[in-house]
């Protein structure tokens, strides 16, 4: 056999050589400054390469490291504040459980639906006071000076007494509670239920879901004292006297006090007359930056408390209504707002409104739930729906619009800052 050999060709390898050395040269030369000339000129390559450093891509690169720790700096604060607001598996699972519990009585065990209330009431409006006295930069224990929370207290308190025993109070003054407490849980409450938006199913969120249990658990609760009476009766005999002759609105029988409307009517009066002297006197100074009220130095005293007035306000109440009714300036409404410094005749309507409202409810709502057991369970069922879809919204909102929101806040900033370098780069 013949052996091949391969031999190489020195003239072919000098000629690669020269080729790969001539390319190599023209690099350098490119790469390379000019050593002969004193001046700062660049060789096309640096040109392109510091063209390239000017883009917004590399601008973004540079910042993007303190934007992204910024984003994710928000992220940790907003973190931090929905678990000091009580966002934790412990109080979602109990805000369910909750739920879970009463629609179980609810359906099972309904005569005894009004203990579970005073129960949860014991154990809601403390730690709604509580909440309420650290709440910053304001204190608002004075919320519950609210109608919703006044008629909430007084109804603990008549069942308390109730559970003491029927023969506690006599029986002319439980009819007119019973008669005032129907048409406040099915008018006003159920009402504010309806048109109030924090009024959700946020399971973990103790303001809110206090805010459900004092609107919509009290009529639901005067659904089985009233259309379930029978039940209540057998299983409460010592404790309930429910068989009363009920008229809605007077009539030749029945006078304006053995209504549902006229008591209903009466107690509104009982809280709103002490209410409107005291918020007009007192109340309305007492959130404003700059208090009428003096200390004994002449130093106007420091704010310390806010009225529900003053919250309802300030979140679009007084812009709305000085457009509406004054044609007072946005800007004047925002500067009301900042200084909590509002006007007596925006208190004089929201009042005015107040009452208004109340009444209508008790026509609009409380008369058909009076009327038909299938309205009142209709009213319940709408206004659940309600409270569920809010929180649903609520929730949606935690899982992604709020951090997404954060992200582009915080990237839009950086590439407004981008917009800028890149015009100047284009001027120049």
């Amino acid at each position: 056999m013949k052996r091949h050999t391969s031999r190489l060709n020195p003239f072919r390898a000098t000629n690669q050589q020269f080729q790969e050395t001539t390319l190599q040269s023209e690099l350098e030369s490119m790469i390379a400054p000019s050593k002969s000339s004193s001046s700062k000129e660049t060789t096309p390559l640096q040109d392109i390469e510091l063209d390239i450093e000017r883009t917004p891509s590399s601008y973004f690169r540079k910042g993007s490291s303190h934007g992204i720790q910024e984003v994710l700096t928000e992220v940790e604060n907003q973190a931090e504040k929905r678990i000091n607001d009580g966002f934790s598996e412990i109080n979602f699972t109990l805000g369910v459980m909750n739920c879970f519990v009463i629609t179980y009585m609810f359906a099972a065990f309904p005569q005894h639906l009004w203990i579970i209330y005073i129960f949860e009431a014991l154990i809601f409006l403390p730690l709604k006071a509580r909440f309420l006295i650290k709440s910053k930069p304001l204190n608002q224990i004075l919320y519950f000076l609210d109608y919703c929370w006044v008629m909430n207290i007084a109804g603990l308190v008549a069942l308390l007494v109730v559970f003491s025993g029927k023969d506690a109070v006599s029986e002319g003054v439980r009819k007119h509670v019973f008669l005032a407490a129907y048409g406040t849980s099915c008018g006003p409450l159920f009402g504010s239920t309806a048109v109030l938006p924090f009024i959700s199913l946020i399971f973990h969120h103790l303001h809110s879901m206090t805010s459900v249990f004092i609107h919509f658990y009290p009529p639901l609760l005067f659904y089985i004292l009233r259309w379930n009476q029978d039940l209540v009766l057998q299983s409460w005999p010592d404790t309930f006297r429910l068989d009363h002759d009920i008229s809605f609105f007077p009539n030749s029988t029945h006078s304006f006090m053995d209504t549902v409307f006229g008591n209903t009517m009466i107690a509104y009066l009982i809280w709103f007359v002490p209410y409107s002297f005291w918020i007009i006197t007192v109340g309305m100074d007492l959130p404003r930056s700059s208090r009428k009220k003096k200390d004994k130095d002449g130093e106007p005293r420091k704010p310390i408390y806010d009225t529900v007035f003053h919250a309802n306000h300030r979140n679009g109440n007084c812009v709305a209504m000085g457009k509406v009714f004054w044609g007072r300036s946005e800007e004047e409404s925002k500067r009301q707002n900042a200084q909590n410094d509002f006007e007596m005749r925006d208190l004089i309507v929201y009042l005015v409104v107040h009452f208004l409202l109340a009444m209508t409810s008790v026509v609009v709502l409380a008369y058909p739930c009076y009327l038909s057991k299938y309205a009142h369970g209709t009213f319940l069922i709408i206004l659940l729906v309600a409270c569920t879809w809010r929180g649903a919204k609520r929730y949606t909102y935690y899982s992604t619009a709020m951090y997404s929101r954060i992200i582009r806040s915080k990237f839009n900033d950086q590439l407004l800052a981008l917009g800028g370098e890149q015009e100047i780069i284009h001027e120049g």
